[in-house]
């Protein structure tokens, strides 16, 4: 009996064009979970969790979480991000869960960067890797984000090393090239993901 959708996990270290990938995807015909929006709306519902943990100075000037200034006390330490995730990481995986259940989608991808950390990947049919060599993954961080070097090279230095990331993945773009190149990988895995018996 054919599968009644196909679950994907589509990660990659920062800055390894997972979510362009996604969004080739999306394009496709997959529907899109993206963690990161969910986080959002975490940080939202936790908040005061957060400012009790890491400080009222994170709040911006309406008395919302700014993640930048999240980000600078959460990486500073293990410790701390430790903490930071086990506040989050429940709620978005249940939101996650959620929204896969409601998908009407043959193919659903959930593009997440801590599918890993998460301990997530038994959750998926298929994980989807994208490697992109460090120096290049940091630089598109920086140049997406506006961090600073330091800080990016301190958020990779808390994510499993793309050696072991790769090894427990089914499928591995390497995503060095053009645009149009990771399209035209996107759509291979597309046609291997929907014929997916």
């Amino acid at each position: 009996m054919a599968k009644e959708k196909v679950i994907v996990g589509l990660t990659g270290n920062l800055g390894s064009g997972k979510s362009t990938l996604a969004e080739f995807l999306k394009e496709f015909g997959a529907d899109v979970i993206n963690a990161d929006s969910i986080g959002h709306e975490v940080l939202r519902r936790v908040r005061d969790q957060i400012v009790k943990r890491f400080g009222d100075d994170i709040l911006d000037e309406n008395g919302q979480i700014n993640r930048k200034a999240l980000a600078f006390k959460a990486f500073k330490d293990r410790e701390s991000v430790e903490a930071l995730n086990s506040i989050v990481k429940p709620h978005i995986i249940n939101l996650i869960d959620d929204l896969v259940k409601k998908s009407k989608a043959k193919v659903v991808v959930v593009d997440g960067a801590l599918i890993f950390e998460y301990h997530m990947e038994d959750y998926f049919d298929y994980i989807v890797y994208v490697y992109t060599p460090e120096g290049m993954s940091i630089e598109r961080f920086m140049k997406r984000t506006g961090y600073p070097r330091d800080m990016a090279e301190r958020i990779l230095s808390f994510q499993i090393p793309a050696s072991s990331k790769k090894e427990r993945s089914d499928f591995i773009i390497e995503n060095t090239g053009t645009i149009e190149d990771l399209k035209e990988k996107a759509k291979e895995l597309w046609e291997k993901l929907r014929n997916d018996p």
